[in-house]
């Protein structure tokens, strides 16, 4: 099998009804894929207007919400070569094939980062092809043998930002991730379940903890506090009310990172993932 399209869902009924419609019309006529929905734990009616609708679709129900996590359970059962990551609110409009036939032709990139458009993070400001860090969880095609070597998403993480610690994992494989323009993802963006203050503290702490858990020990601390610092810049946008939030990350790395093993990757891949990442880059010119 080609293509495993790999759905992670949470209470987002409507949405996840509308992302698989449109990934069946996406693929009307071709018969090399799959569809997984991995249900973390709904308390709606998600599975059985799901199952209802679309009975040919996979599902796997889990009893408990484990986060980003979910999705291994679908690129564990995936039979396709590649996996198409979505999220409950997220779709391919144009471009797939296109994708696979890059990802054909170069068996070394594990990871081909989409074309995001709507959201909070879309990817328009990656340039077509280069190599980088980043790849967004809402749309992107990992390898399965990729999956297979180095595993899924990290739950220590729980949400939020678990595409730069898969990244920096997937370089220190011997893999490229790469951005392909041509692949269209739109991405919805549902309200439900979603919040500033949630995004802003898993953010902040699981990018520090990332880079406490991969780099050097003579490294990290400076890149820790880099990390710190340069989100604090977005007080400004956000105003003074968020200040809770940032000591609230700051606690939440603390505790944190006494759980976390110290596996450092190639200081070639420290390198490159301190100026792809733009919380690790200098702050001020001071540090």
């Amino acid at each position: 099998m080609k293509i495993s399209f790999v759905i992670l869902n949470y209470n987002r009924e409507k949405e996840l009804l509308i992302t698989v419609g449109k990934t069946m019309e996406l693929m009307a006529g071709k018969s090399d894929y799959e569809i997984i929905v991995v249900d973390n734990a709904s308390s709606d009616n998600s599975i059985i207007s799901l199952s209802s609708a679309y009975p040919e679709v996979r599902i796997l129900a889990r009893s408990k919400n484990n986060g980003i996590a979910g999705w291994n359970d679908g690129f564990e059962l995936a039979k396709g070569e590649y996996l198409v990551v979505l999220d409950d609110d997220s779709n391919i409009v144009s471009g797939l094939d296109e994708a696979i036939a890059v990802l054909d032709a170069d068996p070394k990139i594990g990871i081909l980062a989409l074309n995001v458009t709507g959201g909070a993070f879309p990817t328009d400001y990656l340039v077509h092809m280069e190599d980088n860090i980043d790849f967004i969880g809402c749309g992107a095609i990992i390898r399965k043998t990729l999956f297979e070597k180095i595993g899924g998403f990290a739950e220590w993480l729980f949400i939020y930002t678990h595409e730069w610690e898969y990244a920096i994992r997937c370089l220190d494989a011997g893999f490229s991730i790469r951005y392909f323009a041509h692949c269209y993802v739109d991405h919805r963006t549902s309200v439900i379940n979603r919040s500033s203050r949630r995004l802003k503290v898993f953010s902040i702490r699981n990018e520090m903890a990332i880079v406490y858990k991969f780099f050097d020990k003579k490294d990290r601390s400076k890149y820790v506090t880099r990390v710190y610092l340069n989100n604090l810049k977005s007080i400004r946008r956000l105003g003074p009310a968020a200040l809770p939030w940032f000591y609230q990350a700051l606690v939440e790395f603390m505790k944190l990172r006494k759980e976390l093993v110290h596996t450092p990757v190639s200081r070639e891949v420290q390198d490159f993932y301190s100026k792809s990442c733009w919380s690790t880059r200098r702050f001020l010119k001071i540090i």
